[in-house]
């Protein structure tokens, strides 16, 4: 039995426990010739003395792998090398503008990450769009007829669809079959996406200079005169009329005609040289109207006389002036040409002269620029009016007839 438990002892070492013992006898032949044999049942304890953790671990075995100890247990995350590792808490530096991306290696700017969210924004936007020409068949009767007339009219066709599906948003039930509240509505929603209108008016003791620019046979001339007559006979201005129009064919000729008519005087600047002489002139009245050259979209040094004849004369207001009879797409290359002389009021023309008054409406709601009059006739003085962007929707939803 001793030399059973040194072995016991030696092979398990001096933390194991005798579970049992028994004696036996074995060998010789039925048991005729035997020995005596002493086996030993034991076992290891693993348990820690005072809770301490033992410091090595046994043969084979894999600490990753065996049960969790009750002391173990109660820890989070579990004291185990090899089994938690948390991430490191070093900072990362921060830099004004960009982002620290130290997974890709490559600092991502911001300015990228907004451009690429503003494209996909478009995409979502021009999608929706295209769309929408699936939707048009199951659209209430009275909402497309609305869009049928919208588009008739020359409005964008984006602008337009953009508007359906407003107003299916915000319209339902019996409204959808109501004319008037389906024309009421997009009217208000038309109304909040353009710019104020903006006449010409009189504050202050200085006198008011206007400009008005556009490209040839847009009606500069005429309306000059128009407003001209309405401020000299029926408000009782002190009007004077500079033209700085001088290389095309009789247009001093057609001024001079209506100045004469009109009583009122007309200075010619034949360069921007002549201004300086000229402003005594101007200086004493209460407003100068400025006819202008037309000027084509390549005809880069006419452009540049502008520039520098409106240096000169500082107006107040600068109105570009187009005619309805002109396409949604011209108007905007026309409006890109002529930004360099940065007008600041859109006066529509010869809308006695073309229907496409969703044209004009499109124009507007796309530029943003106030609106400053109306010209629908040749008859000097008459024939316009304050623009009124409720007429023009009035003559895309109802018809020409009803605008005015």
């Amino acid at each position: 039995m001793t030399e059973a438990l040194s072995k016991v002892r030696e092979e398990l070492g001096s933390n194991a426990i005798i579970l049992s013992t028994r004696s036996q006898k074995k060998g010789g032949v039925l048991d005729l010739i035997s020995r005596s044999v002493v086996e030993v049942t034991a076992a290891i304890d693993d348990s820690p003395p005072n809770g301490k953790k033992p410091e090595g671990k046994m043969p084979g075995e894999d600490i990753r792998s065996r049960p969790l100890s009750p002391q173990e247990a109660r820890l989070y995350p579990p004291d185990r090398s090899g089994v938690y590792n948390p991430p490191s808490r070093t900072a990362s530096p921060k830099r004004t503008g960009d982002i620290s991306v130290k997974d890709i290696g490559n600092p991502v700017h911001v300015d990228h990450i907004m451009e690429d969210i503003k494209e996909l924004k478009r995409s979502i936007r021009e999608l929706a769009d295209s769309s929408l020409s699936g939707e048009m068949g199951g659209l209430p009767e009275q909402l497309a007829g609305l869009l049928h007339r919208m588009l008739d009219s020359g409005m964008d066709e984006k602008i337009a669809k953009r508007l359906t599906r407003q107003l299916l948003h915000d319209l339902s039930g019996s409204d959808l079959a109501e004319t008037e509240i389906i024309s009421g509505r997009a009217s208000d929603v038309l109304m909040s996406g353009m710019g104020q209108v903006s006449p010409i008016f009189f504050a202050g003791a200085k006198p008011r200079i206007v400009a008005f620019v556009g490209p040839t046979g847009s009606g500069k001339t005429t309306t000059i005169a128009k407003l001209a007559a309405e401020f000299s006979l029926n408000q009782e201005k002190k009007v004077t009329i500079l033209t700085i129009d001088t290389k095309r064919v009789d247009a001093v000729g057609q001024l001079k005609a209506y100045c004469r008519i009109i009583n009122i005087p007309l200075y010619i600047a034949y360069s921007p040289d002549d201004i300086s002489g000229i402003m005594p002139g101007i200086m004493d009245g209460d407003i100068t109207l400025v006819d202008t050259p037309g000027s084509g979209p390549l005809d880069r040094a006419q452009m540049l006389d502008m520039i520098e004849f409106l240096q000169k004369l500082v107006p107040q207001e600068v109105h570009l002036t187009i005619s309805i009879t002109t396409s949604l797409w011209e108007m905007k290359r026309i409006y890109e040409n002529f930004g360099i002389l940065k007008p600041n009021r859109i006066l529509f023309t010869k809308l006695d002269e073309s229907e496409n008054y969703g044209t004009m409406l499109s124009f507007a709601l796309i530029t943003k620029k106030p609106l400053s009059y109306f010209t629908f006739g040749q008859n000097v003085p008459g024939d316009f009016s304050v623009a009124d962007p409720r007429s023009l929707m009035v003559g895309v939803f109802e018809g020409k007839e009803n605008a005015r």
